[in-house]
């Protein structure tokens, strides 16, 4: 799926034929091009778009939870269709891979599977409207994913992994999870990488460059960002704070 961030003229694009047709293309234009089908998009000039590449198996996978049948068809809308739900989630997706520090892959992991869950409602035969779940995670289902996140929150975690901690589907988990601990999946995850990090550097015995990588991130640099913005204070602040 490409999703168009900045106007881009006379595109000329063909989807499952050799029949070409010339478009302008406005900001939240989308294309859709199904797995195993040819197609052909040529332009005049630098274009700014966001490209979100979904394997089969794993939009088959969204689709048993979302309609109870894997087999579904994508039905590409017109060229020229503007998407605002779209466009919404890859800007999100557009900051935060060109943000310095280095992004944070459980919520990029959340915004292409909420954009695969839109992609089925809107996009396929069986595409029906949105049904929140009405409510958080039960009690267990809760304690396991704290337990997991606990115990793994230095490694990369996906949104599919903790659905399945949880034991839900992958479709309802980033709702659930926002409503039961008051924040989403990412964020709570950063909370955990921070805390930890804080209690190493008020301890003072390592180098922040080892506490960075021993809390999840992938370098100083990242978390001294990470922590600016979270916690209001640099690591070399916090530590030399009174």
């Amino acid at each position: 799926m490409g999703i168009v961030l900045a106007p881009a003229r006379k595109l000329r694009a063909s989807l499952g034929s050799d029949k070409i047709k010339e478009y302008d293309a406005p900001v939240g234009c989308i294309a859709i091009n199904p797995a195993g089908v040819d197609s052909s998009l040529a332009w005049l000039a630098t274009r700014k778009n966001v490209v979100v590449a979904i394997p089969p198996e794993v939009l088959s996978e969204l689709a048993v939870h979302e309609f109870d049948n894997a087999d579904v068809e994508l039905e590409p809308p017109a060229f020229g269709t503007v998407d605002l739900l779209a466009l919404d989630m890859a800007q999100r997706m557009s900051a935060e891979l060109t943000e310095k520090a280095a992004p944070n892959d459980l919520y990029l992991d959340s915004l292409v599977t909420l954009f695969g869950i839109h992609l089925l409602r809107t996009y396929t035969s069986r595409r029906k409207h949105a049904v929140s779940p009405k409510g958080g995670l039960s009690a267990n289902s809760a304690r396991r994913v704290r337990d997991h996140l606990n115990e793994n929150f230095t490694q990369k975690v996906h949104v599919a992994e903790l659905a399945s901690v949880a034991g839900i589907s992958t479709n309802h988990f980033i709702v659930r999870f926002a409503r039961t601990f008051g924040i989403p999946p990412h964020q709570y995850l950063i909370n955990l990488r921070l805390d930890f990090a804080e209690k190493l550097l008020v301890e003072g015995k390592l180098p922040i460059a080892e506490v960075a990588y021993l809390s999840g991130f992938s370098d100083q640099s990242h978390l001294a960002t990470t922590m600016k913005r979270y916690r209001g204070k640099t690591p070399t602040e916090l530590r030399f704070a009174k």
